[in-house]
C-alpha cells in the first residue's frame, strides 16, 4: 500500500480488458432488448398535481423515444394515458421545454407522429390514430417556420433550446451579450447538452470536447478539465470559464447542464481569463432545478476495475414553483485501464435558484475530491534524435508511487433584476479554493532508445479565487433600428502558492520501465503550509451594442473592452517581489450577420484576443522589462444554415498572434515574433433523417511561424498544430427496436511537430468509439443501460507534441452504466 499525504489507496488486481466482461456487458443489453417486447403502456400520474387541460405549466421534457416521453408528460401532468408501446416504435419525440397546458403539451410531444392524445373522460387521455387527411393538415400546422423570440433577461433555467436529436442547443452564452440562438450570432459558437454528456458517459471535458473538430486536449486529463489547442493557439483549464466567471473550479461534468465552446479570439466577449487562451473559450453551465420532478440514479462500471455511483435530485417548491433544488453527487474508485493506475472520486453540488416576477437569483456550491495513483503524465523531448514510437497501448512508466491529489471547493451567486422592460441590472461573485499535491517522476526522453531520465519532484500547491461582474444591458429604438446593449465591469483576483522541491535524479526506459522506492518527503511543506507565491488581479470594462435593421434581418455588433492586469511573483523563502507586472490594453469587437434567407446566415467579425504579456528574459539586454498585454487578432466570415433537423456551419478565418523573442544580434527582447493560423472549419449537428444523428466536422489548419528570430524558422509549422482535424460521430435509432440506439465515432489527427524547427514530427492517428444504449421500463421505473467503449482498437500512439512534450493515448476502455429515473 502507497500512503500520500491524507489520502490512501489500495491496490487492486488488475484483470485487463478481458473478452469476458465484454461479453457479460453485451449480454445485459441484449437481456434488456429481448425484454422491451411491445405492450400495452399505461401511464399514471406520478403524484403531481393535476392540471386541468388549459393551465400551463412549465414542463422539462428531454428529446427521445416517443412512448418514455410521453409516459414522463402524463405522470409530471398529472394525468393518465393508454396506449399501445408497439403503435410508437421507432418514433421520437422533440422534446418539451417551457409553459404549456395538457392538450399543448401532448400535441407539441406528438407532432409529426401521426398520432393525437384525446381525452376520455376523468382527466384521462387515450391516442388515436390520425387519418392521412388529418396528418396532412398538423404537418402544415407543425411546419410553419419557426419564430425565434428573443427576451431581454432570461431566468437561470432558461437556457435555449436543444436543437434536433439533442446533442447540441440552439444557441449558448456569448459573453457578455447573453444567451443568443446561434443562427444569431456572427461568431462560431456549439454548445453540448447534458443529454450528451449523459450518453457519451463523458468523466472529463475533454471527453465532450471530442465532438468538435477545432478542439484537441494536449495534456493528459486526470481530472475534469484539461488543456487544450484550438486555432494553433493554447487554451488551458484555468481559463475555462463557469457559470460565466473565471477563476472557479467545476466540480464535475455529472453537475452540467451545458459546455458551451466559442472557437476563436473573444477578449471582448469573455474578458481575460487567469492565464489567457487565444484560440478559443469554454464556458461550463450548472444544471438547474426542472419544472418535471425528477430522481436519477447510476451506477457504472469503467474497465479496468472501477465502480461508481450517482445521483441527480431536481425538485421546485413553492407557489408558481418559484423556488429550485437540483443536487448531483457522484462517487467512484478503482483502478483504470493503465498499468499501476487508480483513481478515486467524490463530487457534489447544490444548485439553488429563485424567481419571482422581475427577480431571479441563484446559488452555486460545489465540491470534489480526485485521488489519482501513479497518473498519465506528459513527457518532455530533448533535441537532436528522430521520436520513438510510443509503447503498447496500457503500458505506463510513471512510478507506482506517484500521486496527484486535490481537493476544491467553489460557491457563486447570480442574481437579476428588471428594473423596467427594456433594461435590466445584474451581478454575480463566485469564490473557489483549491489544494493539490503531487509526488512525481518528471520524465525527460533524451535518446531514441526510448530512454527517460526521471526528475523525482514534490509539488504542493494551493490556489484561492475571487471573481465578480456586475452589468445593465437594455434596450431601445432609434427611427428603424433596434438596439440591444450591455455595460459590463469585471474582476478577478488569484491568489496562489507553489513549492517545486526536487529530490533525485534517476533513469529509466519507456518500454521496459525501472521501479525505484517511493522517496521520502519528511519536513516538507505541505499544500497547507505553501507560502504565497504569486498573486494576479484582472478587471475589466465592457460596452457592447447590437444594431437591429431591415425586421432584424441585419444585425450589427460593436464593442470595446478596456482589460487591466496586476501580478507579482514572490520568493517562497522570504516573501519578497521578485517580478510584478502592471499594464493594460483596450480591445474592440465588431461582428456582422446577415439573414439572407430564413434559414440561412451569412456572419463575419473582427475581434481580438488577450494574453498577459511576459517579461524580458534573463540574459537580454533589456532583461526585466514589462511588455502590455499580447494582442491577437482575428479575422472571420461565414455561413450557417438551418435545414430544419439538421445545421451546418462553415467558417474561415485568419488569427495572428504575436510572440517575444530576443534578437540573436542586439540582444534585446522584444514583441517581434507572430505566428499566423489561417483555417476553414466545417460543423454538422442534428437529425439527417427520423432516427439518424451526426454530431461534428472538419477543421483544416495552416499555422505558420512569420516572423521568428533570425529568420530561422520564418514558414515553419507551429507546434502542436495538425493541418488537418476531423471528428464525426452518429448515432442510430434501431427500426423497429424502440429504445435501441447505436453509436460510432472516428477522430483523426493529422501529424504535427514537436520542436519549432519542424525536425521531430509525430505521425497522424485515428481513433475509433462505439458504443449502444438502451432505454426501456423496469418494472415501471425509466431505465437507461449505456455501453461505451473508447479507442475500440486499443491503438497506441502520440496524441499530441506541444511545448516540447508528448501527450501518450488513453488505452481502450469500457464503460457500462445503468441509469434509473424514479
Amino acid at each position: 500500500m502507497t500512503v500520500a499525504r491524507s489520502a490512501s489507496f489500495s491496490a487492486l488486481t488488475k484483470a485487463g480488458f478481458s473478452v469476458h466482461l465484454i461479453a457479460r456487458a453485451a449480454h445485459i443489453v441484449l437481456l434488456g432488448t429481448l425484454a422491451a417486447a411491445p405492450g400495452f403502456v399505461q401511464a399514471q400520474a406520478s403524484g403531481a398535481p393535476a392540471a386541468s387541460a388549459s393551465a400551463a405549466r412549465r414542463f422539462d421534457i428531454p428529446a427521445g423515444p416517443l412512448a418514455p416521453a410521453v409516459s414522463r408528460f402524463a405522470g409530471a401532468a398529472g394525468v393518465a394515458i393508454s396506449f399501445s408501446s408497439a403503435d410508437l416504435k421507432g418514433l421520437q419525440s422533440p422534446g418539451l421545454q417551457g409553459l404549456y397546458s395538457v392538450e399543448e403539451g401532448f400535441s407539441q410531444l406528438l407532432r409529426g407522429s401521426g398520432w393525437k392524445a384525446e381525452p376520455v373522460g376523468g382527466g384521462n387521455y387515450a391516442l388515436r390514430k390520425l387519418s392521412a387527411a388529418e396528418s396532412e393538415a398538423a404537418d402544415s400546422v407543425s411546419s410553419l417556420p419557426q419564430v425565434v423570440v428573443t427576451a431581454l433577461a432570461q431566468s437561470p433555467g432558461d437556457l435555449p433550446a436543444p436543437y434536433s436529436g439533442g446533442q447540441v442547443a440552439r444557441g449558448g452564452r456569448v459573453g457578455l451579450l447573453g444567451n443568443k440562438d446561434f443562427m444569431d450570432t456572427p461568431f462560431s459558437v456549439t454548445s453540448y447538452t447534458a443529454q450528451t454528456v449523459q450518453d457519451q458517459q463523458a468523466r472529463t471535458i475533454a471527453d465532450v470536447v471530442d465532438n468538435n473538430p477545432a478542439f484537441r486536449f494536449i495534456y493528459p486529463d486526470n481530472d475534469v478539465t484539461t488543456d487544450f489547442t484550438v486555432r494553433g493557439n493554447k487554451v488551458k483549464a484555468l481559463d475555462i470559464a463557469y457559470g460565466g466567471l473565471y477563476g472557479l473550479t467545476s466540480p464535475g461534468v455529472e453537475a452540467l447542464e451545458r459546455v458551451e465552446v466559442i472557437t476563436g479570439a473573444n477578449a471582448l466577449l469573455n474578458g481575460l481569463g487567469p492565464i489567457g487562451g487565444v484560440g478559443g473559450s469554454i464556458n461550463l453551465v450548472p444544471k438547474r432545478a426542472t419544472s418535471t420532478p425528477l430522481t436519477r440514479l447510476s451506477t457504472g462500471y469503467i474497465s479496468d476495475s472501477q465502480f461508481g455511483v450517482s445521483a441527480d435530485v431536481s425538485r421546485r417548491f413553492g407557489e408558481d414553483e418559484r423556488l429550485g433544488v437540483r443536487f448531483n453527487g457522484a462517487y467512484s474508485d478503482g483502478d483504470t485501464a493503465t498499468e499501476g493506475q487508480s483513481k478515486k472520486i467524490a463530487m457534489g453540488a447544490l444548485a439553488l435558484d429563485y424567481r419571482k416576477d422581475n427577480v431571479r437569483l441563484s446559488a452555486d456550491l460545489g465540491y470534489r475530491k480526485n485521488d489519482a495513483q501513479s497518473p498519465s503524465r506528459t513527457t518532455y523531448v530533448l533535441s537532436g534524435f528522430p521520436i520513438p514510437a510510443p509503447p503498447p497501448s496500457g503500458q505506463n512508466w510513471q512510478q507506482r508511487w506517484s500521486y496527484d491529489n486535490t481537493e476544491s471547493l467553489m460557491g457563486t451567486l447570480r442574481g437579476e433584476v428588471d428594473i423596467s422592460p427594456d433594461l435590466t441590472a445584474y451581478a454575480a461573485v463566485g469564490a473557489s479554493r483549491m489544494r493539490e499535491e503531487e509526488l512525481f517522476a518528471n520524465s525527460i526522453l533524451y535518446a531514441a532508445n526510448g530512454n527517460l531520465l526521471q526528475r523525482q519532484v514534490y509539488w504542493p500547491v494551493y490556489r484561492d479565487s475571487s471573481t465578480a461582474e456586475t452589468g445593465l444591458r437594455g434596450r431601445f429604438v432609434t427611427g428603424t433600428v433596434g438596439h440591444s446593449w450591455v455595460v459590463s465591469a469585471s474582476g478577478l483576483w488569484v491568489s496562489n502558492g507553489i513549492i517545486l522541491n526536487n529530490l533525485a535524479n534517476t533513469y529509466t526506459n519507456i518500454y521496459a520501465p525501472v521501479f525505484i522506492a517511493q522517496p521520502s518527503i519528511a519536513g516538507l511543506a505541505g499544500p497547507s503550509d505553501v507560502p504565497k507565491t504569486g498573486e494576479t488581479t484582472a478587471s475589466g470594462l465592457a460596452v457592447a451594442d447590437t444594431l437591429s435593421m431591415m425586421d432584424d434581418r441585419l444585425q450589427v455588433m460593436l464593442g470595446l473592452r478596456y482589460q487591466s492586469v496586476k501580478s507579482e511573483n514572490f520568493s517562497p523563502t522570504n516573501g519578497s517581489t521578485l517580478t510584478s507586472y502592471d499594464k493594460s490594453v483596450t480591445t474592440p469587437g465588431v461582428g456582422v450577420l446577415f439573414k439572407a434567407a430564413d434559414n440561412v446566415s451569412l456572419y463575419a467579425n473582427y475581434i481580438e484576443g488577450l494574453q498577459q504579456g511576459p517579461t524580458a528574459a534573463a540574459g537580454s539586454s533589456n532583461a526585466g522589462e514589462v511588455f502590455a498585454p499580447y494582442v491577437s487578432k482575428q479575422y472571420e466570415a461565414g455561413v450557417k444554415v438551418d435545414f430544419g433537423g439538421f445545421a451546418t456551419t462553415l467558417g474561415a478565418y485568419q488569427l495572428t498572434t504575436p510572440n517575444g523573442f530576443t534578437d540573436p544580434k542586439t540582444l534585446v527582447y522584444g514583441i517581434n515574433g507572430e505566428q499566423r493560423t489561417r483555417g476553414l472549419e466545417l460543423n454538422t449537428f442534428g437529425e439527417i433523417t427520423r432516427g439518424v444523428r451526426l454530431l461534428g466536422g472538419v477543421a483544416f489548419v495552416n499555422a505558420k511561424q512569420t516572423a521568428t528570430a533570425g529568420g530561422i524558422n520564418d514558414g515553419k509549422q507551429v507546434t502542436g498544430a495538425p493541418k488537418v482535424q476531423f471528428n464525426l460521430g452518429g448515432e442510430w435509432d434501431i427500426p423497429g427496436i424502440q429504445g435501441l440506439t447505436f453509436s460510432a465515432r472516428a477522430i483523426y489527427t493529422d501529424g504535427q511537430y514537436l520542436d519549432l524547427a519542424n525536425l521531430q514530427p509525430i505521425p497522424s492517428w485515428t481513433r475509433y468509439d462505439a458504443g449502444v444504449r438502451y432505454r426501456t421500463q423496469w418494472n415501471g421505473t425509466p431505465t437507461t443501460i449505456r455501453l461505451n467503449v473508447q479507442n475500440l482498437t486499443n491503438k497506441s500512439y502520440w496524441a499530441a507534441a506541444v511545448d516540447g512534450y508528448l501527450v501518450q493515448s488513453s488505452p481502450r476502455t469500457l464503460q457500462l452504466s445503468a441509469t434509473f429515473d424514479f
